[in-house]
């Protein structure tokens, strides 16, 4: 038997997954009846591509999203697996923010086509993020991130060493020390 914060999990779940399939429902409909039924006339090829493709991917992203959230109940109905908690940080949350651009594409491109450029700003985003998680870590780590004179007023040089540090090696270099009383 689960306890109540599984059920509450499995309760939040829900409720977000209930609201990304209603979001899909309006937010395609929307375009599909403004966009390609009632301005037919300046739809064309390389709208009808960008529409597919970022609906596709949208929807692949839903149902990842759904199966790791779906709680799962067992025989008796009792909730056996609350699934992941879909509001904590990490993966899940980028999937649900590629969602939410590609609704606002899809909303904004309706009314003027040149939106759609405003969905670079999901790999601009990767960029930095990776930017900011890995590769300013590696510089600062070897040096090259690091201005000159900081690193030598910090302290933090790779030739200096800390004093705990020089102590401890000391101490290894005598040996082991035997007290008698």
């Amino acid at each position: 038997m689960a306890n109540s914060s599984q059920k509450k999990i499995a309760h939040e779940n829900a409720k977000a997954l209930l609201s990304l399939r209603k979001g899909f429902i309006w937010v395609n409909a929307f375009y599909i009846f403004y966009r390609i039924i009632y301005n037919w006339s300046t739809f064309g090829l390389k709208l009808g591509f960008g529409y597919i493709a970022t609906a596709g991917l949208s929807i692949f992203l839903y149902t990842q999203i759904n199966a790791m959230g779906r709680p799962r109940y067992n025989s008796r109905g009792e909730l056996a697996d609350a699934g992941q908690d879909l509001s904590q940080e990490g993966l899940v949350q980028y999937a649900f923010d590629i969602i939410y651009v590609t609704w606002f594409v899809h909303v904004t491109s309706a009314f003027w086509s040149k939106m759609w450029w405003f969905y670079l700003s999901i790999p601009a985003y990767a960029g930095w993020k990776a930017w900011q998680l890995a590769v300013k870590p590696m510089l600062a780590r070897s040096g090259m991130g690091v201005p000159s004179g900081a690193a030598e007023a910090s302290g933090s040089t790779e030739g200096t060493k800390s004093k705990r540090r020089e102590k401890m090696e000391k101490r290894a270099e005598k040996g082991p020390q035997v007290r008698y009383r």
